[in-house]
């Protein structure tokens, strides 16, 4: 006897009246054994394929449910429509069972037939999608440039980043040092030169007093971070590059009354030292501004501002705040 077709259902192993789920289920599960079958089966990969695609497909499916007839069904029309009477000899029995042999194999060939019409139709070359179209970005358009403040616009920011340094004497007498600016939280920056060693220092904002501790002492640089307890300043912003000759600048420092206030002035020149450049300034800088802030036309600290120095007589020298990221703790070189 010829071995059955197996039908869709079968391929997948699942029930007529299997739903979307547990056909998606039995694919997934029959794909994996086959991809894992040694020697691998294409044919069968093909048809577990092709059986999805159809039951899967709510139309597909219905069509193929309409034309599928199983041998069960045929078996059980063909036992309803048999005389329950037999009859002795061959051809009485005979001529019942070829009366649905025609309709049998005529419904056999259309199954087939509708069975190979479908596969074909799977098997068509499908056209290739169009390829997508890559359109490049448009670069960001540039950020605007920044615009120039003067003094009144600048002096209100820069007053929320300075403080006047002192040292206490032994006897509490208060010295005035210089200034401080605060580059960071709780931190300022200000000059050596003028620091007793083993003074008590205090920093002055506005009205309060504030105890300073040394954590950085760069004798070389000439510059010394304190770390200022209970400080609330703003950290000033540090400019990008060092300024160049013939750029407008703003020097903090104290007017007659002892308030602070900017002078406007302009770099000289950038002169040489072993350490680096120095900024050379048009403008003088006063008693007791030593530390006090050099800012560029935008309001950024370009730089720190030194008196007296060693720099040469006559000179309104600055120290680069460039210089800043350089700090560490040194002794000044020997001479």
């Amino acid at each position: 006897m010829a071995t059955q077709k197996k039908t869709l259902y079968e391929i997948l192993g699942v029930p007529r009246d299997a739903n979307d789920l547990d056909i998606g289920l039995a694919y997934k599960r029959r794909t994996a054994e086959l991809q894992r079958a040694v020697p691998p089966d294409p044919n069968a990969q093909s048809f577990v394929h092709q059986a999805h695609e159809i039951l899967s497909n709510r139309e597909r499916r219905a069509a193929y449910d309409a034309s599928l007839v199983t041998a069960a069904e045929k078996a059980a029309a063909a036992e309803q429509q048999e005389p329950d009477l037999v009859l002795e000899g061959g051809e009485e029995e005979a001529k019942p069972r070829s009366k649905y042999l025609i309709p049998a194999i005529v419904g056999g060939v259309v199954l087939l037939l509708v069975i190979f019409l479908l596969l074909r139709s799977n098997n068509a070359p499908r056209p290739a999608p169009p390829e997508p179209v890559v359109v490049a970005p448009k670069p960001a358009p540039p950020p605007p440039p920044p615009k120039e403040l003067g003094p009144e616009q600048i002096l209100p920011a820069a007053l929320l980043s300075v403080g006047r340094v002192m040292s206490y004497e032994m006897s509490g007498r208060a010295v005035p040092l210089g200034l401080a600016l605060a580059t960071e939280a709780g931190t300022m920056i200000t000059t050596c030169h003028g620091i007793p060693g083993g003074s008590q220092l205090v920093v002055r904002v506005g009205a309060d007093s504030n105890s300073a501790n040394l954590t950085v002492t760069d004798e070389q640089l000439d510059l010394c971070k304190l770390a200022v307890a209970g400080l609330n300043t703003r950290p000033i912003t540090l400019a990008p590059d060092d300024p160049r000759p013939g750029d407008k600048v703003f020097a903090l420092g104290a007017n007659a009354k002892g308030d602070f206030a900017l002078t406007e002035g302009k770099v000289k020149a950038l002169r040489p030292s072993p350490q680096g450049k120095l900024i050379e300034l048009s403008v003088p800088i006063a008693t007791g501004a030593s530390g006090g802030a050099v800012f560029d036309v935008y309001g950024r600290l370009v730089g720190i501002a030194t008196t007296p120095h060693a720099y040469g007589a006559g000179l309104n020298i600055a120290l680069p705040a460039s210089w800043i990221a350089e700090m560490r703790t040194r002794n000044a070189p020997v001479k």
